[in-house]
């Protein structure tokens, strides 16, 4: 059978599943969005720019975790560039995505046609963004262009998940091809993940078997392998307590009875201090960064405590802590094997009682520690008061809701002050922190996890890089709620600023001369978008705002006053070495 490239590859998009693309439409990708469009059943969603169409991928990918693939069309030149930074955050969060780029004709290739990335080559746009794609292949014939595609797929989804790029220049798109058949996706595209070594999950248990004090860490690899049950059957299994990663936050219910909740110096008191006391600790899906080891001075590794590190990279394993046991497989094939082994040990402590206890106290010197900022009735609005009844709120109106949480002081009071109870969450916090991801990640969200409702907790400096992106909800009918936490300034760099320097520089959002602070209306802006609006001043406000925002089935902007000199929440200050000679300190 005869067919252009662009069909093929269509069609193959379709028998694998893929139920959505996104995309913008420049000249160099028109035979895709053609093909997308007319040819097929494919969703085709035109979103404001190239970016969002990134970020909608992105979360679209974190509320299902699994295949079929979202799929981004781009076209040459700046339209492959902005992709760029959302692109990265996707690669470093481990959002699998396939993304179809554009180019011009190869015909022109190095004559520096318009819009080709020509100064040291013909066409170098996959040489930018090989260091933050999982995989980027530039397509020179239309007889392979098939087939790089499927392998591209293949590449996305299996091991760690991540953005793959096959651009496709603009004659190889419209060239005929010759087929037998559209490959088969289940033959070329399945691949099952790895699994534990058994001596090492042996010696793992060896180690569990004389533990006083252990504790479970989920990163966001739990999430993605869908683990989050067997995290749970391992945890009540052994009465061992859970802790996550901000990244891994929703892959153990925080209002469990073994939940130590968000091990993060912001996050709960009695994680932190679980993270500190234990003696053996099982890392599951999970990276060691400076923000969520207190610059790695957290953890006592090595000396009090042993650390049981399962990844499905290799890049992760004892890459910033020395591991006892560093075991290469899927989360989930790894807490499963963890929990076969076990059922035949004979542990040293069963059940671990005072170490339970131990950690009930804590955690009730904590709650009462933070009633008063739970409850904070000051105005502007507390960032921990929205955050602590917004999350009662989704409980009431929906569990299952998709909730995303953009970066800034999100980082300061997200990971302690909102109970996460469902596996729907996600944050662009665990490396890249793109500011604005969740303006368009909202709407992806909502687009995977159609029944439930999605909500965004954004600040107004992320809301001024990308709020364009809500007018994308009104295109298409996407019911999405977005937070904004309006304190008309940087509040996480300004704080940190003035601690430092004693003043702050570019932070602020102010008149020039004047010095007045200043802020856009945006609720003026959401209804010139055809996205309703409230503004919101009073903390009892907030909560019947948002649950009529959640219930209302269409895009909403809360523009919520806060606080600009609230004091963020932290255990302890990160301990950013200042100058060359400083080591990084133990604290």
């Amino acid at each position: 059978m005869k067919m252009n490239v662009a069909t093929a590859i269509v069609r193959f998009l379709e028998k694998a599943g893929v139920e959505i693309a996104f995309g913008y439409n420049g000249h160099g990708n028109w035979a895709m969005l053609d093909a997308i469009e007319h040819e097929s059943r494919i969703r085709g969603i035109k979103a404001n720019a190239e970016d969002t169409a990134v970020h909608m991928a992105d979360c679209y990918w974190r509320m299902r975790r699994h295949g079929p693939l979202p799929v981004v069309l781009t076209t040459v030149g700046p339209g492959n560039m902005n992709i760029c930074a959302a692109m990265a955050n996707a690669f470093y969060e481990s959002s699998a995505m396939l993304i179809l780029a554009g180019a011009g004709p190869t015909q022109w290739m190095d004559k520096g046609c318009f819009e080709e990335c020509y100064r040291y080559g013909p066409e170098e746009f996959i040489q930018v963004i090989k260091p933050i794609c999982k995989k980027a292949a530039l397509v020179t014939r239309p007889d392979t262009a098939l087939e790089i595609v499927v392998r591209a797929y293949k590449e996305a989804l299996s091991g760690r998940p991540g953005p793959v790029v096959v651009q496709l220049p603009f004659d190889i798109q419209h060239t005929e091809i010759e087929l037998d058949e559209i490959p088969m996706p289940d033959l070329w595209t399945h691949v099952h993940q790895p699994g534990p070594d058994p001596e090492a999950i042996n010696k793992a248990t060896e180690i569990l078997k004389e533990a006083e004090r252990p504790l479970l860490l989920a990163g966001s690899g739990v999430l993605n392998a869908g683990a989050a049950g067997a995290l749970m059957e391992l945890a009540e299994a052994y009465q061992i307590p859970v802790g996550t990663t901000f990244s891994g936050k929703g892959a153990f219910p925080e209002n469990h009875p073994l939940s130590v909740g968000t091990i993060d110096p912001s996050g709960m008191r009695h994680g932190y201090q679980a993270a500190r006391e234990c003696d053996v600790l099982i890392a599951a899906g999970a990276r060691f960064h400076d923000f969520n080891t207190l610059a790695w001075c957290l953890y006592q590794i090595p000396g009090q405590t042993r650390l049981i590190h399962m990844d499905i990279d290799p890049i992760e394993l004892s890459r910033n802590y020395p591991s006892s046991v560093a075991l290469i497989t899927d989360a989930r094939l790894g807490l499963q094997a963890l929990n076969r082994s076990l059922a035949g040990a004979k542990l040293k402590s069963k059940g671990f009682k005072e170490w339970r206890g131990q950690i009930d106290g804590w955690r009730a010197d904590w709650v009462a520690e933070i009633g008063e900022r739970r409850n904070d009735q000051g105005m502007p609005i507390s960032n921990a008061r929205i955050l602590h009844d917004a999350a009662k709120v989704v409980r009431e109106v929906d569990p299952e809701t998709s909730v995303t949480f953009d970066t800034g002081n999100m980082l300061l009071f997200a990971p302690a002050f909102f109970e996460a109870t469902s596996v729907h969450m996600a944050t662009n916090n665990g490396h890249f922190a793109r500011m604005g991801w969740s303006c368009g990640g909202a709407l992806g969200a909502k687009l995977a996890n159609k029944k439930h409702p999605s909500l965004a907790f954004i600040g107004d400096g992320s809301f001024m890089m990308t709020g364009l992106a809500i007018s994308t909800a009104t295109e298409h009918n996407i019911a999405a709620v977005w937070v904004v936490l309006n304190n008309r300034t940087i509040g996480i760099e300004r704080e940190a600023m003035e601690a430092i320097y004693g003043r702050s520089s570019f932070c602020d959002t102010k008149m020039a001369g004047t010095g007045e602070s200043w802020s856009p209306d945006y609720v003026k802006m959401a209804e010139s978008m055809g996205v309703k609006g409230r503004k919101i001043k009073a903390p009892d406000d907030f909560g019947p705002a948002l649950k009529e925002a959640l219930l209302s089935d269409a895009p909403f902007v809360l523009d919520v006053d806060v606080n600009p000199i609230e004091e963020g929440y932290r255990l302890a200050l990160l301990p950013i070495p200042m100058n060359w000679y400083q080591p990084t300190l133990r604290v």
